[in-house]
């Protein structure tokens, strides 16, 4: 049989000759194709415990943890990251800036501006995701924030920039603010960034 092959994902398509003659009695092409299809687009979803930094000393999450899993999209990377702090031991670390949580993989810097520290303006580097953090001592500091991207050594990082608030004096989330870290708080987003 004479078969062509896609460029993208190497689905096999019979000429128009072959097709002419033999498109209703080969189910063959359909099967292989199908299975191709199907391995294509079973992505599997990496769960990882990313590290979180300060700009000092690091975060302790206590019993919590830090989760973070994705999928790696043909150089695109989906993900989600959930961070809860429960006690003994949480602990908000030290240093003015924002957490970093580390990514799998650094930015494609021709695609994405990327800040260089914990500390640089926000909307100096390309916002990539959103989440929502939960403060269970403070509502007023409950609320969404943005996740832009930096590059530290050689390592990703998202960072957490707040969003407006009455009395908002810091432009992210770190070991101080908009509160110290506490049992019970927690931190949720989603996030689309392209690899390097």
């Amino acid at each position: 049989m004479a078969v062509t092959f896609t460029p993208n994902i190497g689905l096999a398509k019979v000429t128009e000759a072959e097709l002419a003659e033999n498109w209703a009695v080969g189910t063959e092409l359909a099967e292989d194709n199908n299975l191709i299809i199907e391995d294509v687009t079973d992505i599997n979803l990496i769960t990882t415990t990313p590290a979180v930094i300060g700009a000092t000393t690091n975060p302790n999450f206590g019993a919590g943890a830090a989760q973070l899993e994705y999928s790696n999209v043909e150089g695109f990377i989906f993900g989600t990251f959930s961070i809860a702090a429960i006690d003994p031991g949480v602990a908000p670390g030290t240093g003015t800036g924002a957490y970093g949580i580390a990514l799998p993989f650094l930015a494609d810097v021709t695609f994405h501006v990327v800040g260089a520290t914990l500390t640089d303006v926000p909307g100096v580097a390309h916002c990539i995701g959103e989440g929502y953090m939960i403060d269970a001592n403070s509502i007023p500091f409950s609320g969404t924030f943005a996740l832009d991207i930096v590059h530290i050594a050689g390592v990703a990082y998202l960072r957490m920039i707040t969003e407006g608030y009455t009395g908002k004096t810091v432009l992210w989330v770190g070991p101080s603010t908009p509160n110290a870290i506490a049992t019970g708080d927690s931190f949720t987003g989603t996030f689309m960034y392209k690899s390097a």
